[in-house]
């Protein structure tokens, strides 16, 4: 198994952890897909949709909801802190695959140049906290808004993935459903990575993380 992270975009697999803190040392990710078969992947093949791209729209949707929080925390995909949360689900419209981003944003030009609609008062942008090697973005304390208001943007994108960059699902539940799931989530990061990347990199000023 190659263990490499990539981690120079915005979402990424973080592979290292997923087996130094496996209970079967394989795949942590892995014990709960397995978890889940008779469950959030049941519908994928026990006839509920009988079009294949159906089944595969559902079948990555529900390796995604196992691949993040709150199932898995930390989960096995990772993302840059500006992302404030994000979600792949299969469309109620069409079947297809739908990916809603949330992203910490700047306060739109129109307020950060003017202080008049802050009537004396200091408001705030996000707070950020040391982590690691970086600053994160955190919602501000019980304390922090005893203190200052705060006014936390942030960004909405919502956008189709296109369910042609994914693998088949699986026919069952002994159908190699488990290497399914992680090339589901791989191709799904990929995407993530291709649309919301660009996005960050203007945030961050030229900065991908």
């Amino acid at each position: 198994m190659n263990l490499h992270s990539d981690t120079s975009g915005p979402f990424w697999v973080d592979a290292e952890y997923d087996q130094e803190c496996a209970s079967d040392g394989v795949s942590r990710y892995g014990a709960y897909v397995r978890d889940r078969l008779n469950s959030s992947f049941a519908e994928c093949w026990d006839g509920t949709w009988a079009e294949p791209s159906t089944r595969l729209a559902e079948f990555a949707a529900a390796a995604c909801r196992t691949a993040t929080g709150p199932v898995m925390a930390p989960g096995y995909v990772r993302h840059q802190s500006r992302v404030l949360n994000a979600c792949v689900e299969r469309s109620q419209w069409d079947g297809t695959l739908v990916a809603a981003v949330s992203l910490v944003a700047p306060w739109p030009t129109a307020l950060a140049r003017s202080f008049d609609w802050q009537r004396g008062r200091y408001w705030r942008d996000w707070p950020t906290e040391l982590r690691g090697e970086g600053y994160n973005y955190v919602d501000p304390t019980e304390k922090d808004v005893t203190e200052y208001p705060f006014m936390q943007a942030s960004l909405a994108l919502t956008f189709a993935v296109p369910v042609g960059l994914l693998p088949a699902a699986p026919d069952g539940p002994a159908d190699g459903v488990e290497h399914a799931a992680r090339q589901a989530v791989a191709g799904l990061v990929t995407e993530l990575n291709r649309v919301v990347g660009p996005v960050l990199d203007i945030l961050e000023g030229g900065r991908s993380r």
